[in-house]
């Protein structure tokens, strides 16, 4: 399991945490059922590349100066132009016992005819935190219009429970919408635009 270093935070005002930030940390909270919240400082490129081989809703170890937590990303505040992680809270969980959670729902190929379309992107699991799915893929090669997935479609792995009703739709094919007279005319103009320019007029 991933871990990742972090250490306590003593300073907690506006201009401490736009220090903090300015010097490649991200300030956090960790706390949970039994332990007391803790403001903590990580190191923002080693968080981002911990994350990045792992999705958010997977368990990982967070180590605060020398003690070791098992937790979870409860929230990830970023940037909302240059995407780099603002803040990040965690909360302290139990291995052993189960655990309410959201699992992203994926799809691959393409369908025959049509266009097909999430219903939902995420669905609602319970597990332990260590057989949490990174994600739910489904394949819709060869799928028509009217075709659906529904939940109980799933390939759902041993020791997960899916917190969502059997015959709830989760992916639906529809009609290649018709394109307007005016969207055609506007995409003409602008590759006639293109034209001009690519051969310097």
């Amino acid at each position: 399991m991933e871990a990742i270093q972090a250490q306590v935070r003593k300073q907690t005002t506006g201009n401490s945490v736009r220090m903090l930030r300015r010097n490649g940390w991200v300030p956090g909270v960790v706390y949970g059922k039994d332990v007391t919240s803790q403001s903590i400082q990580i190191n923002g490129r080693e968080l981002d590349a911990a994350l990045r081989h792992q999705t958010t809703n997977k368990p990982f170890r967070l180590v605060v100066d020398g003690t070791t937590y098992d937790v979870m990303v409860n929230e990830l505040q970023r940037h909302p132009v240059m995407g780099n992680i603002l803040h990040a809270d965690f909360m302290k969980i139990d291995m052993n016992k189960k655990i309410h959670t959201s699992v992203p729902l994926l799809m691959t190929g393409d369908p025959e005819l049509g266009v097909a379309t999430l219903v939902r992107h995420n669905v609602e699991v319970q597990c332990l935190p260590g057989n949490i799915p990174e994600s739910f893929t489904v394949n819709v090669d060869g799928f028509n219009i009217g075709d659906v997935v529904l939940a109980t479609d799933l390939e759902v792995p041993a020791g997960v429970e899916l917190l969502v009703e059997p015959t709830e739709v989760l992916i639906s094919v529809l009609p290649v919408k018709a394109k307007s007279e005016e969207s055609i005319e506007a995409e003409q103009e602008a590759e006639a635009v293109a034209e001009k320019a690519s051969a310097g007029e």
